[in-house]
């Protein structure tokens, strides 16, 4: 099964979370966006950091 996912913000940052079909965080993603346009990306995937965000559930 794939991942579900959906934008979010991160520390205000446009960004995107994405879940195994478990429900336990598999990515976040943080977009640096300059002058419109994405500059940088930031991810997080190590499972013990994506356990103590406080990431909405999946939908």
């Amino acid at each position: 099964a794939d991942a579900l996912g959906r934008a979010v913000l991160v520390n205000g940052l446009p960004g995107f979370v994405s879940w195994h079909p478990d429900g336990t965080p598999f990515s976040v993603l943080a977009f640096t966006v300059t002058e419109g346009r994405i500059a940088a990306i930031t991810a997080f995937v190590d499972p013990a950091k994506l356990a103590r965000m406080d990431l909405p559930d999946p939908a």
